[in-house]
């Protein structure tokens, strides 16, 4: 898979966050947060996602460790700037020493004994 991010450049603990979504022409993906590396739940500051083959959305973002973080994702329009938000709650995840891979599904937070993976370094 092709990406476009190098967790080398990324500071702290990295989460990948992924995604699979049938986006139209002219869609981007984006993952939002309480966390300033994810924009504080501002839409300027969220981090864009990058496209994949398979319709797979990927980004790589470095937290600290000991981290309570709550994040969903929207969609954004690139030609009108219009927003698509996920309809449901916030997704919690606690950032802990390993590196984590989120794979997400739209609308869908799994029940809570399912969780992130981590993934080995």
């Amino acid at each position: 898979m092709f990406r476009c991010s190098s967790s080398s450049l990324l500071e702290g603990k990295n989460v990948t966050f992924t995604l699979q979504y049938n986006s139209a022409p002219g869609e981007v993906l984006y993952v939002i947060g309480n966390q300033p590396q994810l924009g504080q739940w501002d839409v300027s500051q969220a981090q864009r996602m990058t496209w994949n083959c398979g319709n797979m959305w990927d980004v790589d973002v470095g937290f600290p460790e000991n981290l309570h973080l709550q994040y969903k994702y929207f969609v954004m329009r690139d030609d009108t700037r219009e927003i698509r938000w996920e309809t449901i709650k916030n997704r919690d995840l606690w950032i802990k020493s390993e590196e984590t891979i989120c794979n997400d599904k739209w609308d869908y937070l799994p029940p809570k004994d399912e969780t992130s993976s981590p993934s080995s370094p």
